[in-house]
Order: C-alpha cells, then structure tokens, then sequence
C-alpha cells in the first residue's frame, strides 16, 4: 500500500506540466516562448514591459499554485517512500527535502520587481533545480545493484538535468530550453518512476533463513 501510494504521488507530477501548459495559455503580449522565457516569468504577478510592449501571465495564480502544490507532493514522496531507499538514505532524504522545500519558495515568492522576491526566488530556483539534478545522481547510486534498470533510468535522467544546469549557467543555449531540461528531466522521471511503481508488481519478500540449532551429542559412558 505505501509503494502504490508512494507511485501515485510520483506519478502526479504530470500536474505541474499541465499546470505550466495552463499558464502559458494565458500569456498576453508577443507569444510566450518556450526555449527563450524562463518558467518563473509564469508566476510573475505584475505586468512587465520590452522592446517588444507590455506582457503579462495573466494565470500567474495558477502557476505559483503549480509550484507550492509540486513541492508539497515531492515532501509528501519523500516521507511515504523513505522506507524503499536501500542505500544512502542520509543523502537523498535530505536532497529531496531541499528539492521540494526550494520549489515551494520558487511559488511563494514570484521573481518580480523586489529584491526580496527576486533573491528568495533564486533561492527557491538553486535548491529546486540544482537540488532535483543531484537528487537524481544521489538516487542512481542508492538502487545501482539492486534495481539496474531504475539506475540507468535514473542515471540518464540525471545526466540530462544536470546538463541544463551547467548549460542555464554558462548561458549556452536559450535560458527557457536549458532550464527545462534540467527541470523537466526531474518532472518526467518521476512520472514514469510513479507510474513503474503503480504497474509493476512489488518482488516477493526474501524466505527468512530458519536458524539451525545444533542438538548436543549425549557423553560418552
């Protein structure tokens, strides 16, 4: 029950990407790019002004919502499927708290026109996006051995997010692209991740190993 429970929530995070959908559709201006934009630029409450005129996400509600809802669901995750981390658990535990804590702060605090804002969302936007990508480098070495393939899975993943790091940081490429490899490679990891969970039957338990006691001999007369 709790491993189905635990794919549910994982695989719920297929919300966030219809969430973004959601509020990319209500973008007024010049059209919203999805390889140029940042994500955040979905939560930004005020109206902004470019070269090109005013633009606005007018569903930046729905997007903050999609980011706290999101790390809410990674921390819920995270407690349920705790007992399922074979290996290094004093590692990854921690990391997926980062992960969710900082998405949360990415929804409470719009990049914006304060300095307040902006400095607690590039806060949140470190420990959620750099926090996901090394999450996933920390889960692939705690299943490698005992679930190759959800290591490999997870390994490609990471490598991908990780990309995108190193790519929305050396500004190479688009911002809006490279941020969504290292974003989007964390969200699609684990939807599928949740939906194996859901669909493949759990190992049966391990036979435990009956201890043999050995009967004393009587003494020789």
């Amino acid at each position: 029950m709790r491993r189905r429970l635990g794919g549910l929530l994982l695989l719920l995070a297929i919300a966030y990407l219809i969430g973004e959908a959601w509020a990319v559709g209500g973008w007024q201006g010049r059209p919203y790019s999805w390889t140029q934009d940042a994500i955040s630029a979905l939560g930004v409450p005020e109206v902004l002004h470019s070269g090109e005129g005013e633009i606005a996400s007018t569903r930046h509600v729905a997007m903050n919502a999609t980011f706290i809802a999101s790390g809410a669901r990674v921390l819920l995750a995270t407690l349920v499927l705790a007992p399922f981390v074979p290996r290094v658990r004093w590692l990854v535990l921690p990391l997926a708290v980062v992960h969710g804590v900082g998405t949360i702060i990415v929804g409470f605090y719009p990049t914006g026109l304060t300095a307040e804002r902006a400095n607690m969302h590039g806060l949140g936007a470190v420990m959620a996006i750099v926090g996901g990508a090394v999450l996933l480098a920390a889960i692939t070495a705690a299943v490698a051995g005992r679930h190759p393939l959800l290591a490999v899975w997870t390994a490609v993943c990471a490598l991908v997010s990780l990309l995108g790091c190193v790519l929305a940081l050396t500004g190479v490429g688009g911002f809006g692209l490279v941020e969504r490899l290292a974003v989007d490679a964390v969200i699609v990891w684990q939807i599928a991740t949740g939906a194996a969970l859901l669909l493949v039957p759990a190992p049966a338990p391990r036979p435990a190993t009956e201890s043999r006691i050995s009967t004393p001999k009587p003494a020789s007369p």
